[in-house]
């Protein structure tokens, strides 16, 4: 009687049990677990197999077996399922070998994490730099702030289940290290709210991911900043469905990005300067691209040189310029070069061409492009 009663007491408690045992808990197995399967009567089939980023398991004639959630005794249930078409009574035992101690990260720099037991999410975070598991450049939470990342809505997931979101910047700047994380974890990033693109001659072009309080100039630090063939001037900016041309101090840049924003970094143009000039050879213009910089960059005009013939040869096609008409106003005799111009300086008559010169720089900062 007592025994009938009791089966009476728990009527639907097997589906419970059931429940309780299949969802996903802490001593289910995880992505990373390394696991030793054993097919009784059939060494061929047994052997370790590593939980998958997918979590499932890649067997031999058993395929792919999903383990999500599962225990060790529930995934050689689902092995021997997995088996019955190819063996007429499949038995097989699974045991744990070797735990994941990994934290998986999924977004922004992505990469894995060395687990480490009792760890919170804003020291893992911190892991996240230099000599870090992933190898990403940065210095942790410093790193990542400057970073794609929005620390407003960090997430974690765990056993495939999203768990919660922390706004870590609150949890680190009250000292408090945020939620422990187990084995296996994953810490999901996703972007900050504003897009803005970086083009042209950086170090990574592409988009980069800004809050509404930073700038475009933490836009172009975010991709890596200039390279070091880029022009420091002459960039244009795509604002609003206008255009305009800034350098890299421009105020401009230092304000606060919009959704949209495109900034086009060019690549400084390289001219080789000869003739009667002081430094002879290839030089890059960076901050101006004019006729009157690149004479400057190569030193200036010698003594000898003569400033009515000064040539710009393009694709075989020499024109002459007068820098002393330039030295008059005529703003027409100061072209702007192009990557591969040569600038030839001839000799001249027996006069001091260095005060004419000398006059003309002043000209570099009223025409800096």
């Amino acid at each position: 009687m007592l025994y009938r009663d009791f089966l009476k007491r728990c009527a639907g408690c097997t589906a419970v049990v059931f429940a309780l045992s299949t969802a996903p808990g802490w001593s289910a197995v995880h992505a990373g677990d390394r696991l030793r399967v054993t097919v009784y009567n059939h060494p061929e089939l047994s052997g370790q197999a590593v939980v998958s980023a997918e979590e499932a398991l890649s067997l031999p004639l058993a395929g792919t077996v999903k383990v999500h959630g599962l225990e060790t005794a529930q995934v050689a249930a689902r092995i021997e399922a997995a088996l019955r078409p190819y063996l007429r009574y499949p038995a097989v035992n699974v045991e744990l070998a070797a735990q994941t101690s990994s934290l998986f990260v999924s977004g922004g720099p992505g990469g894995v994490v060395r687990y480490e037991p009792g760890e919170t999410l804003v020291a893992a975070l911190g892991d996240l730099g230099p000599g870090g598991e992933n190898g990403s450049q940065g210095h942790g939470l410093t790193s990542l702030e400057h970073s794609r990342v929005d620390l407003r809505r960090v997430g974690i997931t765990r056993n495939g289940i999203r768990i919660a979101t922390y706004d870590v910047r609150v949890l680190a700047a009250r000292g408090e290290g945020g939620p422990t994380l187990h084995p296996s974890d994953t810490i999901d990033f996703v972007d900050k709210p504003i897009a803005v693109h970086i083009l042209g001659d950086v170090v990574h072009p592409g988009a980069a991911y800004v809050d509404a309080d930073e700038t475009i100039a933490d836009a172009l630090d975010q991709v890596g900043g200039p390279a070091p063939t880029a022009a420091t001037a002459n960039l244009t900016l795509r604002r609003d469905d206008a255009t305009s041309t800034v350098a890299l101090g421009d105020p401009v840049l230092r304000e606060p990005a919009r959704r949209g924003d495109v900034l086009v970094v060019p690549t400084a143009p390289r001219v080789s300067v000869v003739g009667l000039v002081e430094r002879p050879g290839p030089i890059a213009l960076k901050t101006n691209f004019t006729l009157l910089n690149a004479l400057y960059q190569a030193g200036g005009p010698t003594k000898w040189a003569d400033l009515r013939r000064v040539a710009v040869i393009r694709s075989s096609a020499p024109a002459t310029y007068d820098l002393v008409r330039l030295a008059h106003g005529d703003v027409a005799q100061n072209p702007v070069l192009r990557d591969g111009d040569l600038v030839f300086v001839p000799e001249g008559h027996k006069a001091d061409v260095l005060p004419i010169f000398q006059s003309l720089l002043p000209l570099l900062y009223l025409f800096p492009r």
